[in-house]
């Protein structure tokens, strides 16, 4: 019994439209490989990136320019020093005696016709104390008057009994006030404030002549 085959089976009417189409397919890749052409790596950036990063990283640097070297001026010459040629002159010159005597006295002491101030003595206790002006009920008056209580004094609560020591002069005036015994600085300036300030006082007596006597005041600083 005979085999027929089916015209759909039969492939080999179309073995020429597969040979065409390998010829094609060989040809392709034959032009392939003549245009293909292989690209640096180092080539391949983007452009646009590398312009943003060289507008970045370049800076304009300005070279000095260098000065000329400076020009040494040139030292003049040394002056020419001709010969000195001396020249006998036998006119003799006459000295002058012009009267006048160089040795220096020493000059003679000054005498200002002042006396030599000797200090009078100071007496402690005198026959007539010196006292104030109308007695001490008018200096306890004038004290309670011109005494200024220290600002500092009252907000600290200062208070107590100053002790002044001074001299009154032959002519009632006072002077060398100090503090014997003191509460704070600053009720003892103001004790002697108070004291410098005082009128003059009718001096003290010894053997009916005026003296200087030493005294001594207690200044009471008391808060209300």
């Amino acid at each position: 019994m005979e085999l027929k085959k089916s015209k759909e089976a039969d492939l080999e009417n179309k073995v020429w439209v597969f040979r065409f189409l390998g010829l094609i397919m060989i040809a392709s890749v034959v032009l392939m490989a003549f245009t293909f052409v292989v690209a640096d790596a180092d080539e391949f950036v983007d452009e646009t990136q590398d312009d943003g990063m060289q507008d970045e990283l370049v800076f304009d640097i300005e070279i000095p320019e260098e000065e000329p070297p400076e020009v040494e001026e040139e030292a003049p010459p040394p002056p020419i020093i001709e010969d000195v040629v001396e020249v006998e002159d036998d006119e003799e010159i006459e000295e002058i005696d012009l009267g006048l005597d160089l040795e220096m006295e020493e000059p003679p002491p000054i005498d200002d016709g002042e006396d030599e101030i000797v200090a009078e003595p100071i007496v402690d206790f005198a026959e007539v104390e010196p006292s104030f002006p109308g007695g001490e009920s008018a200096m306890m008056t004038w004290i309670q008057e011109n005494i200024k209580y220290p600002q500092i004094s009252i907000e600290m609560g200062e208070q107590g009994i100053v002790y002044v020591q001074f001299v009154v002069n032959k002519d009632g005036s006072i002077e060398q006030v100090k503090i014997m015994r003191g509460v704070s600085d600053a009720l003892d300036d103001e004790a002697k404030r108070v004291v410098r300030n005082m009128p003059k006082w009718t001096p003290g007596e010894q053997a009916g002549k005026k003296v200087r006597v030493r005294y001594t005041l207690p200044i009471h600083f008391r808060l209300g």
